[in-house]
């Protein structure tokens, strides 16, 4: 009989998705496993709808100050115990019961906090019996990460830091895997060659590249200053700015390029071709996280990190900066100061890529794969 592979996620933010399906994918076309997918917010009540557009409005308003208060004044034993509370008030019901209880997992992997309380819920309640393994998602250990620890067969982490954070804070060391976040190798083993990408984008490959990632959902304008900044300072770079599935900051930005017959900077919309837009790039521009840090990384691509909404992005970018992989700023002043520093000291930029060429390169999801064939 199959062995049975849950893997879950929760979609408050696009980096839980991402990793959960490439691990789901992988574990699938290397086994002989089955192999099942959930987003459990596709079963949520109205609370749980309430919660995801509470995120979306604090990610797309930029409301760093609300979410870094909720994010620290929840890092602790007591506030982490009322969000196990609001977990299953908001996604325990009959449907994931069900969709759970028949698939009956021999395995559990998740890369979401809500995801594995969830499941810590059920083994405890003797509705399944599945070994668990989280996925931290970002270069912190928040308490709500570690509530059931006692109860996690496993946790996969960045690096040696956020293992030993997890330590300090009571997680048996045999628990923590260091592995590094999971990322789609085959992609990156596979880009095209420089000359086709710049090609492509009719870029000059005689001028450095800096890539920026600007865009977010929900209309928010509020990377438009940064664009403008990096526009005014007329550096001599070629500039590819990724709105995403922001067409209203698209619109705009291209409005502003056109009207001030700007010719070294490119405005796109979403985009699936990222990985060969960082292969060509110098630097790339982004606030922290945890997805975007893990490919710049790997790619080894110095960082300038512009600020996010707070919370585990801090932290994302306080390590890259402790690291010297990256720069973190502050704001508009500190961002302008920053690039150019870096227009005047090129030798900055060649330093953070030393660092990041020491680094080794990511087998996060081999290993992962191995060890669930050893759980």
């Amino acid at each position: 009989m199959k062995k049975k592979i849950l893997v879950l996620y929760a979609r408050y933010g696009s980096g839980h998705k991402a990793i959960a399906e490439y691990v789901a994918s992988y574990i699938a076309t290397h086994n002989d496993y089955d192999v099942k997918v959930i987003d459990i917010t596709d079963y949520g009540n109205k609370i749980a709808k309430f919660t995801i557009k509470l995120m979306d409005f604090v990610l797309n308003h930029h409301q760093e100050f609300l979410f870094n208060v909720g994010y620290e004044l929840a890092d602790n034993r007591i506030s982490s115990f009322g969000n196990n509370k609001l977990v299953k008030g908001c996604y325990d019901n009959k449907h994931l019961r069900e969709e759970i209880i028949n698939f009956n997992p021999d395995i559990t992997i998740s890369s979401h906090f809500y995801c594995s309380n969830l499941i810590t819920y059920y083994n405890k309640s003797g509705l399944i019996k599945s070994k668990l393994l989280t996925i931290i998602t970002d270069y912190c250990a928040h308490e709500f990460w570690i509530r059931n620890k006692n109860s996690e067969d496993g946790y996969i982490v960045g690096n040696k830091i956020v293992k030993e954070e997890l330590i300090k804070r009571g997680v048996d060391h045999k628990k923590v895997y260091p592995y590094g976040l999971p990322l789609n190798i085959t992609k990156i083993n596979n880009l095209d060659k420089e000359e086709v990408i710049y090609k492509r984008y009719n870029i000059k490959n005689n001028q450095k590249v800096y890539l920026f990632f600007g865009g977010s959902s929900g209309g928010s304008m509020y990377y438009l200053n940064y664009f403008k900044a990096i526009c005014k300072l007329n550096l001599n770079k070629n500039i590819i700015f990724i709105s995403g599935k922001n067409n209203k900051l698209k619109n705009a930005c291209e409005k502003y390029v056109k009207k001030n017959n700007i010719k070294n900077i490119k405005v796109l919309g979403y985009s699936t071709d990222v990985l060969n837009l960082m292969k060509i790039s110098d630097l790339v521009i982004s606030k922290p996280g945890g997805a975007t840090v893990t490919e710049c990384l790997e790619m080894k691509v110095p960082m300038l990190l512009v600020p996010g909404i707070g919370g585990q992005e801090k932290y994302n970018a306080r390590f890259i900066a402790r690291k010297k992989y990256g720069i973190k700023v502050r704001g508009i002043f500190s961002f302008k100061r920053n690039l150019k520093r870096l227009e005047n000291n090129p030798s900055l930029i060649r330093k953070m890529e030393e660092r990041l060429n020491t680094l080794d390169n990511n087998d996060s999801i081999v290993k992962i794969n191995n060890l669930i064939k050893r759980l």
